[in-house]
C-alpha cells in the first residue's frame, strides 16, 4: 500500500460522507509486529480498507476501538500488549507493545435548504436553528443574497440545476425544499437522484401528487426515487407558525439522522410509568392470580 492510495481511499470515503477512522502506530517497545508509521483505514462497518499494523491479532482489538471512536467522535490512545493472554496481552508472543493512535473522522452533517426568492417564510428561521444544531448549511435561491441569510455556510443565487453542480451531496446531507411552489420542480429533479440521506418538501399531497406524476411521466425521476422524499414534510407537533415548521422540520431530520422514534420519550420511559410498571410487578408477584 503507497500513502497515494491510502490518501486517495480517505478522499473518496469523505467525498461520500462516510464515517470512518485512521490507526496509526505512534510507539512501539520491544519486539512488534508493526513499526512505527503502520495504519490502517477503518470503515464504519468494521472493515479495514487499506493498509496494516503488522497483523491480525492486533488489527482485529484497534478496530473495536476504532469503532467506538467513531461513535463518540473523539480520537484515543492505546497500547496493544503482544503477549500471551494469560499476561494481559492480545494471544501474540512477541513480547512487545504498540502505541496505536485511533483518530476519528465523522463529516459534519449538511443541510442544503432551496429557498424560494427570499421571501419571509420557513427558510429563515430552518436556516438559523439548523446552524444552532451545528449543521453545515447551503441556501439555493436564486432571488436571494448573502443578507438575508447571515447564518448560513454558503449562499448560492442561483437555480437548482446550476447550483447543484457546486455542491457535495451524499448520505450525509439533508435537503429541504421550501420554495413556496416556485421552484419545487427543478430543485426535487436536480437532487433526487443523488443518495441524499434525507430530502423533504414543503407541500400538499394534492400538489406533490401532480408534481411527482409529471417527474415520472417526462422521465425527469424515477419512482423508486421519489417515494423516499418526505411530504408532508416534519413531525407532527402541532405546528403553526414558520418557527414551529422549521423545528417540526428538523427535528424530523435529526430522527432519520439518528435512528428515533419520534414518540415523546416519557410515553415508554416516564417516571410515573416506570413506578407503575414496578409496583404492578410487585403486587403480582405477592399475588399470583393478578397476572393471569
Amino acid at each position: 500500500m503507497s500513502s497515494s492510495e491510502f490518501i486517495t481511499k480517505m478522499a473518496e470515503l469523505v467525498s461520500n460522507g462516510a464515517n470512518f477512522a485512521t490507526a496509526t502506530v505512534v510507539g512501539t517497545t520491544g519486539s512488534t509486529t508493526g513499526r512505527i508509521g503502520f495504519k490502517i483505514l477503518i470503515s464504519q462497518d468494521g472493515d479495514i480498507l487499506e493498509g496494516n499494523l503488522g497483523g491480525g491479532c492486533s488489527e482485529s482489538v484497534v478496530v473495536e476501538q476504532a469503532l467506538d471512536a467513531i461513535k463518540d467522535s473523539k480520537p484515543r490512545l492505546m497500547t496493544v500488549l503482544l503477549e500471551e493472554v494469560e499476561k494481559g496481552g492480545i494471544g501474540a508472543n512477541c513480547g512487545g507493545s504498540m502505541d496505536i493512535l485511533i483518530e476519528p473522522v465523522v463529516p459534519r452533517n449538511q443541510l442544503i435548504v432551496f429557498g424560494g426568492g427570499g421571501e419571509r417564510g420557513i427558510a429563515q428561521p430552518l436556516v438559523k436553528l439548523a446552524k444552532i444544531l451545528n449543521f453545515n448549511v447551503t441556501v439555493v435561491d436564486p432571488g436571494t443574497s448573502r443578507e438575508q441569510y447571515p447564518e448560513a455556510d454558503i449562499v448560492v443565487p442561483e437555480f437548482a440545476d446550476k447550483a447543484i453542480m457546486k455542491l457535495n451531496v451524499n448520505k450525509s446531507t439533508s435537503v429541504v425544499i421550501v420554495t413556496k411552489h416556485k421552484y419545487d420542480e427543478p430543485s426535487l429533479k436536480s437532487v433526487v437522484s443523488l443518495g441524499a440521506g434525507y430530502i423533504g418538501l414543503v407541500s400538499s399531497n394534492h400538489r406533490a401528487s401532480a408534481l411527482f406524476r409529471e417527474l415520472t411521466e417526462n422521465g425527469g425521476a424515477k419512482e423508486s426515487d421519489l417515494k423516499k422524499v418526505r411530504v408532508p414534510i416534519g413531525l407532527d407537533i402541532g405546528a403553526e407558525t414558520y418557527e414551529e415548521i422549521a423545528l417540526s422540520i428538523l427535528a424530523e431530520v435529526v430522527k432519520s439522522a439518528r435512528g428515533g422514534s419520534g414518540r415523546s420519550i416519557s410515553d415508554f420511559k416516564g417516571v410515573y410509568g416506570e413506578i407503575m410498571d414496578d409496583s404492578r410487578q410487585t403486587r403480582e408477584h405477592s399475588n399470583p392470580q393478578l397476572a393471569k
